[in-house]
């Protein structure tokens, strides 16, 4: 009987143990058999609200020719003013920043300790440009701002009314790229457990990639000034947020189990861990005890 309470009670203690590893190797509980494809629906839905937005946004010829820049703020008003022959160029640089942002998760992959969940964090990044969208198109879709070049009358009248022209409220093309670079920023911080101002520094590199987009967006006469620092939170916030909600908190053992063996008794000793490490508390209980 004893040596089948042993069996039992080393059998129970390796059992208890993978499971503490699994849980002490896993960084974040996601649920990737309903978060990967729902953030994969989302994300292709999100293009039918992009198309439609086109056409929401849209302004006549009459609309622009009665704008007047000076009632735009005058922290914004500047950028109304930038010259046309460069918005093409600017708003290419924008969209290489922006793919570039978009693609730096991919760096995971050259990390041992994080590319062995990459279906779990392709899933949450998934998730995070979800949010950021739904995000994006509560304040694009509820906003209507014409964008800084419908003020520029040294731009061809025909450049400056259609579709796609009122929707300055707030930079999309920021928002995605700081979602991205903040997300990989956060994920990396927390598989190598970087705190305070190591981690400060990570997320000061992740603003360059968005700051820039934000730049030669406005040098594009995309967006004005207050467009892309929202976009910036915005994209920041769901990039840091959504990793956060899912990432399972790693606190002192609260139980452990171990089997014993004495003279003329054997169980299971069960460890009950209270507070941190300098008020932590053991108390012991037998669960079975064999007498002779």
């Amino acid at each position: 009987m004893r040596k089948l309470v042993l069996i039992l009670c080393s059998f129970l203690l390796l059992v208890t143990a993978q499971a503490q590893r699994d849980t002490i190797n896993r960084v974040y509980n996601v649920k990737t058999k309903y978060e990967l494809p729902a953030g994969g629906a989302c994300i292709i839905l999100s293009s039918l609200g992009f198309a439609k937005l086109q056409k929401v946004s849209a302004m006549t010829m009459d609309e622009v020719l009665n704008l007047n820049p000076d009632d735009v703020n005058a922290f914004d008003r500047p950028v109304i003013f930038k010259d046309p022959a460069g918005f093409k160029s600017a708003e290419k640089t924008s969209n290489l920043f922006l793919n570039i942002s978009i693609a730096a998760p991919a760096l995971f992959a050259l990390d041992k300790k994080i590319r062995k969940d990459w279906l779990d964090l392709l899933g949450m990044y998934l998730v995070t440009h979800a949010v950021d969208n739904a995000l994006y198109f509560v304040g694009t879709y509820s906003v209507r701002r014409p964008r800084p070049l419908t003020y520029n009358t040294s731009l061809d009248i025909k450049e400056r009314y259609g579709e796609g022209k009122s929707n300055s409220f707030y930079s999309g093309h920021v928002g995605f790229s700081s979602a991205a670079t903040f997300f990989a920023a956060k994920v990396y911080t927390d598989y190598h457990q970087i705190k305070g101002w190591k981690r400060m520094a990570f997320y000061a590199a992740a603003a360059v990639p968005p700051a820039l987009v934000g730049y030669f967006r406005m040098q594009a006469a995309r967006h004005f000034k207050t467009d892309v620092l929202v976009g910036f939170i915005s994209g920041a916030a769901s990039g840091i947020l959504v990793p956060e909600l899912h990432r399972i908190k790693k606190k002192y053992d609260q139980v452990s189990l171990a089997p014993y063996y004495v003279p003329g008794a054997a169980g299971i000793t069960v460890g009950v861990g209270i507070g941190g490490p300098k008020k932590t508390r053991l108390f012991n209980t037998a669960v079975e005890k064999i007498m002779e």
